[in-house]
């Protein structure tokens, strides 16, 4: 990871209040300084980040409304540099977040970095926590602030190059579960932040994402099998059900013996996956039945075909192997097959 540009300002609120007085702003003039102490800071809010991530998104295109995106464009194309950009923006999340009475104020900490060939643009909330510390010279403990980074709930990330591409989703971020995601909108809707709400791409990437699973710790076919099984019965009830998949409940049937296995697998490798999101039959149906098309000829069989030894593959002679077929099917087939004398002459 290389760190190009970081900047914090300081965003003051008191819980409990709302309005535009309630929101107040101290803002850098110049950038941190780059060092090692900035450098396993942000080695550790990136962690963090990574593991907590659970929304995907992209900007909203009213611009005239979201002007987060704007900034950003601006700073990218060099029109603004880089502390003008996160001062604009800092206004934008204080402004949001005086309209919401049970936030409260904090650190918004701005980085760009490069990393894998790559680049991004972090935003990030950060609150202190008290602690404790001891003078070196008279061992007098003494009250110390830091900040909470382990408690991460408010952070966006945009990957410069999708954006640019429009390749989505280009904009993974952090929301909080259940009652205290409604305390932390105010974020999202600062940076113009609209949910991917693509059911086919979530419902792939937890395919792609099991598989890996599977070969990342060695599971033997029996228990591919069996995931795969319980993986497409779950999607299947909740499709039914009309109602989402929740990616933890998910990394439970999985692996009931590690449940919080697969979710963190997810994450740690930067699978595309909302913490909830509709699944998609079409998708989710590969578990159950392959169905390819070469030529004109279309084959369609459930996996479990495989699995009762009704359908095989021929390594020798690369070829399909169905066994028990129908009567009618091999008429049909001998009726056309050249060389051959229909029974019926």
């Amino acid at each position: 990871m290389q760190i190009q540009k970081a900047i914090l300002h300081r965003i003051i609120k008191e819980r409990n209040t709302s309005g535009a007085s309630s929101t107040s702003t101290k803002k850098r003039e110049a950038c941190l300084k780059i060092n090692d102490h900035l450098e396993r800071t942000i080695e550790e809010i990136l962690k963090i980040y990574t593991r907590s991530t659970n929304g995907y998104g992209t900007f909203n295109p009213n611009q005239t409304v979201h002007r987060f995106p704007v900034f950003l464009q601006d700073h990218v194309a060099e029109q603004i540099n880089f502390i003008d950009f996160t001062r604009e923006s800092t206004e934008l999340i204080a402004a949001k977040m005086s309209d919401e009475a049970f936030a409260t104020g904090g650190y918004v900490l701005f980085l760009r970095y490069a990393n894998l060939g790559r680049e991004w643009m972090l935003v990030a909330m950060l609150k202190l926590k008290p602690g404790t510390g001891v003078n070196e010279e008279t061992l007098e403990l003494s009250e110390t602030l830091s900040f909470d980074i382990e408690h991460l709930h408010e952070a966006a990330r945009v990957d410069l190059q999708k954006w640019r591409d429009d390749t989505q989703p280009y904009l993974p971020f952090i929301k909080k579960r259940q009652s205290g995601d409604q305390v932390s909108r105010y974020f999202r809707e600062a940076l113009g932040c609209t949910e991917y709400t693509d059911s086919k791409h979530h419902t792939g990437q937890t395919l792609d994402a099991f598989e890996d699973y599977c070969e990342t710790n060695a599971w033997p076919p029996e228990q591919r099998h069996e995931g795969r099984r319980r993986v497409y019965e779950y999607y299947e009830a909740k499709n039914k059900a009309d109602e989402p998949v929740n990616l933890t409940a998910l990394s439970a049937i999985i692996d009931d013996q590690n449940p919080v296995a697969f979710s963190d697998f997810v994450r740690d490798n930067g699978y595309e996956i909302d913490e909830t999101f509709k699944p998609h039959k079409t998708t989710y149906n590969r578990f159950k039945r392959i169905s390819k098309t070469f030529g004109s000829v279309r084959v369609s069989f459930d996996v479990q075909d495989i699995w009762d030894g009704r359908v095989d593959y021929d390594e020798d002679n690369t070829c399909l192997v169905i066994t028990n077929l129908p009567d009618e099917l091999i008429t049909e087939i001998r009726k056309h097959k050249p060389g051959d004398v229909d029974s019926t002459e």
